[in-house]
């Protein structure tokens, strides 16, 4: 008599105690007429919120969060804070008096960034509701933030090439065009952060 594993489905040969496939010892054989309907489909599709599962676009997300805050860190100690002490940018400070400002306010916002960006990963790893909403609106502040200061430097120095500045912007609407319509729409998100 023919025999199925009701956990996976798998047609199990006579004498055989155990499932090849999953390992289940449930190997009765299924009654004349009767359809086995494996039990682990149902299970995966079935699952409790807090068992939400982990898909490809969430590990990006994921990344972008471990990241993020590494990037700005290295920004501020290798750009933003060398520059406030070198004599060339002392030089430009005094001919253009708004350069300073712009420093200060990039300094601020990196470090701002960076600490949203630690509070994002700790409601991201406990699946707090508020998660997504918060990236987003941290995704958003980053696109301007990065406009802000582009277009800063281009009416401070109009001569100036600012192709590397351009490059960068075009990333970060690349990023933000990824991820905000996937954490607003997707249900691998609406089902992992319900607490």
């Amino acid at each position: 008599m023919s025999t199925q594993c009701r956990l996976c489905g798998l047609h199990i040969p006579e004498g055989v105690t155990s499932c090849m496939m999953c390992g289940n010892r449930n190997l009765a054989p299924a009654a004349v007429g009767e359809t086995v309907v494996p039990s682990l489909g149902v299970q995966s599709a079935t699952r409790a919120p807090g068992q939400a599962s982990f898909s490809k676009w969430l590990w990006a997300v994921a990344i972008s969060l471990i990241v993020s805050p590494i990037i700005r860190v290295l920004a501020i100690m290798n750009n933003e804070l060398p520059r406030l002490s070198s004599d060339q940018f002392q030089t430009y400070v005094q001919s253009h008096p708004g350069l300073l400002n712009l420093l200060y306010f990039e300094i601020g916002m990196n470090a701002f960034l960076v600490i949203s960006a630690l509070a994002l990963n700790f409601l991201f790893y406990t699946r707090h509701k508020s998660f997504p909403m918060l990236m987003v609106a941290y995704v958003s502040l980053t696109v301007l933030f990065r406009v802000a200061v582009v277009s800063a430097i281009n009416s401070m120095f109009p001569d100036a090439n600012l192709s590397a500045g351009y490059i960068t912007l075009v990333r970060y609407l690349l990023w933000a065009g990824a991820i905000i319509p996937y954490l607003l729409t997707s249900g691998d998100v609406k089902k992992r952060f319900v607490n």
